[in-house]
Parts: C-alpha cells; sequence; structure tokens
C-alpha cells in the first residue's frame, strides 16, 4: 500500500496546515509523509499533528524534511446517548394509618384535636386506609372530624374504627367498618404502621 505524501512547498503555514487538516479527515488514521524545506512550517506541522495524537518521526532528506506519521486506530465515531438519568428514588410504599387520640397531647385539647384533623386531611391517596383505636374512637362523636373522614373516604381511603375499643367505650361505628384488631396489631408489631 502507498503511503499518502502531502509535499508542502511554497505554502504558508495556514495554507498547510488547512491541506493537512483536510488529509486527515479524508484518511483519518492512515498513515503518511509530510515534506517540506521550511522550519517554521516543519515547527507548526509537527506540532499539530501532536495535538492530533499522531506519532510523529523526523527525517531529513537532503534540504527537504520528512515528517513520518504512523497509522492510528480510525476514531470511531459518536454515538448519539441520550444523557444519563438518574431515575428518581423509589418513593416509599404508603403504609396504613393508625390513630390511637382525639388530639394530639400534650398540650391545648382543642388545638391538639385541629392540628390532628388538618394532618388526616394530608393523608396522601393510596393509604391502604386509617384505622382509629383506643381514644381516636372519640372522633366518631365530633361532627367535624366526622366530616375530615368522611371526606378521606371520598379520597379513597378506607377508614375503619377498632372493635374492640367501639366496644369498651359504648360507640357505635358511625357508618365506618368496624374491623378486627388482630389485622392493625399484627402490623403495628412489626413496624407496618405509620402511628399518630
Amino acid at each position: 500500500m502507498d503511503i499518502l505524501t502531502l509535499e508542502l512547498l511554497d505554502v504558508t503555514v495556514f495554507q498547510a496546515l488547512l491541506e493537512l487538516r483536510s488529509l486527515l479527515a479524508e484518511h483519518p488514521g492512515d498513515p503518511l509523509r509530510v515534506q517540506g524545506e521550511d522550519e517554521l512550517l516543519r515547527v507548526n506541522v509537527t506540532s499539530f499533528l501532536e495535538k492530533q495524537g499522531r506519532s510523529v518521526r523526523q527525517l531529513r532528506q537532503g534540504t527537504l524534511w520528512v515528517l513520518a506519521v504512523a497509522a492510528t486506530e480510525p476514531p470511531v465515531p459518536l454515538l448519539a446517548v441520550a444523557p444519563a438519568t438518574t431515575p428518581p428514588p423509589p418513593s416509599p410504599a404508603l403504609r396504613p394509618v393508625l390513630l390511637l387520640r382525639s388530639a394530639f397531647a400534650p398540650g391545648d385539647r382543642a388545638l391538639g384535636r385541629r392540628l390532628l384533623l388538618e394532618t388526616l386531611a394530608h393523608l396522601e391517596p393510596g393509604t391502604p386506609w386509617l384505622c382509629l383505636a383506643h381514644q381516636a374512637v372519640e372522633l366518631l362523636e365530633d361532627p367535624g372530624a366526622v366530616a375530615v373522614l368522611n371526606d378521606l373516604q371520598a379520597r379513597g381511603i378506607p377508614v375503619r374504627a377498632s372493635a374492640a375499643s367501639l366496644t369498651h367505650l359504648g360507640q357505635g361505628q358511625g357508618g365506618f367498618d368496624a374491623v378486627p384488631d388482630e389485622e392493625w396489631q399484627r402490623l403495628l408489631a412489626r413496624g407496618g404502621l405509620t402511628l399518630l
């Protein structure tokens, strides 16, 4: 195979670099020979080739200098790659909520009740259920609290009441399902509930 030869005689440095760039683009990675007379041209061409990652060996042939440029692996074209995206962290699975008090305590009971009801109104859709147990079944006697509980049911969050708590306090279900306590007790014992 013939080695490509570029003769750079009677050209400016700018012209020489344009010709060299064009030749490298047409024959990427091929071995090549560059020859010329001007020393300034040799210095600039050598520097350009080295910046391109090409190995250059300098020779003399009479009044001419010759640059022997070794072959390289042709550059691999870059593929259009979508920018790497980090998937958002998985949102933790929503857990059922167990409510044991009718107000946040200690402190002012009216404020505690209001804050508790506001917190319940912020339960996320997809929450498996809300269960009232122990003192929380007292909420079934408060029309404002029942309105918040009905709103949760309308949003798809089932509201339940502990059967043992209803029986102990002698209260009715208030329109919500009474559930056996073993279900929420097992989840509570293994940390599978959000406890308010």
